[in-house]
């Protein structure tokens, strides 16, 4: 066997995968640290389970594709890329792309148009890669980068970020957190996450989901049908700047409301609710929802985004039957 094939093989993925399957294969198995603990070689980061730097990732995929490294621009910096057998790999591209076309990964789905790789998550499309570089610095936005089968994960600063096809979650990340999603359940040598900060006050849990074009028929700049639309809420009433629930429960929610050009939001004053915030605005020729948790929901409790999720997209739903 050749050394990319050991490479590949080591990953446990196929060896009898092509150049380009493999090299997207690598990206959905190999977390990426920035300015992690450093490693020697590609055959150290595959044994670690995670790469150490751009630059490791670069040459694991310069070994595995045997393909000279071009370069683009990504996450804010200068980023290398491949062209594999008229196909696109890349550090943190889960997917091989040919122009022209598209692929699901398990965060979204990817194309390749005009040099620019596209990618379609959270209900809308933004650029994700442009092959030629530009004046952009050399530092990711981000500190760790990895993939689940259903979701990408990114941790900048003390905040996590989930994203897929259908929503984002933003929340406040510690170490036992990224031990339990990563190390554990990955299980990735517990290196990958040494060294990162997670000082600060704790932060929020936000949920967003939004809707493509269309949206401009639907009753969405008005709260109160928005929120008869819930399941959990019988009637909504509307005093000006305050806006009155009665739920399933005939329990009373009362919010305060902020309107502005692009849309509104309420910030919960009293009552019982599962959301201390709600927000709906027109963002990108997008129709944008976020919700903020309420303290008393972890959102690592096994099966909450995803029924969050549901139920978000659902509200959305709803406003077409208003």
């Amino acid at each position: 066997m050749t050394r990319a094939s050991d490479l590949v093989s080591a990953a446990g993925i196929n060896p009898r995968q092509g150049a380009a399957e493999a090299a997207a294969l690598m990206v959905r198995r190999l977390p990426l640290r920035i300015n992690g603990r450093a490693q020697a070689t590609p055959e150290e980061a595959v044994e670690n389970g995670w790469c150490s730097g751009l630059d490791v990732f670069t040459e694991v995929i310069a070994e595995v594709t045997t393909a000279p490294c071009r370069w683009g621009t990504a996450f804010g910096a200068r980023w290398p890329w491949f062209e594999v057998g008229g196909h696109m790999v890349a550090p943190g591209l889960p997917v091989r792309l040919a122009d022209g076309t598209e692929d699901a990964g398990p965060d979204g789905v990817y194309s390749l148009s005009q040099g620019r790789v596209w990618r379609e998550a959270v209900g809308r499309r933004e650029g994700f890669l442009q092959t030629e570089a530009s004046s952009a610095t050399n530092e990711p936005d981000f500190s760790l980068l990895w993939y689940s089968d259903s979701a990408r994960f990114l941790v900048r600063g003390p905040m996590l970020e989930i994203e897929d096809l259908f929503s984002k979650t933003t929340c406040g990340v510690d170490k036992d957190h990224l031990d339990h999603l990563l190390v554990r359940a990955g299980r990735v040598d517990e290196a990958v996450i040494e060294g990162l900060s997670f000082d600060g006050e704790p932060q929020p849990t936000i949920v967003e989901v939004s809707q493509g074009l269309g949206f401009e028929r639907l009753p969405w700049r008005e709260p109160s049908a928005f929120l008869e639309g819930r399941i959990d809420v019988e009637r909504a009433t509307v005093r000006g700047d305050r806006v009155v629930i009665k739920d399933v429960r005939s329990e009373a929610v009362e919010f305060t409301a902020t309107y502005q050009d692009s849309g509104w939001m309420l910030d919960r004053v009293k009552g019982r609710f599962p959301f201390e915030r709600l927000s709906l605005h027109e963002e990108d020729q997008s129709l944008v929802l976020r919700a903020t948790l309420a303290p008393e929901n972890d959102i690592s409790s096994p099966g909450l985004r995803g029924r969050i999720v549901f139920d978000l997209n659902a509200d959305l739903r709803a406003l077409q039957k208003s």
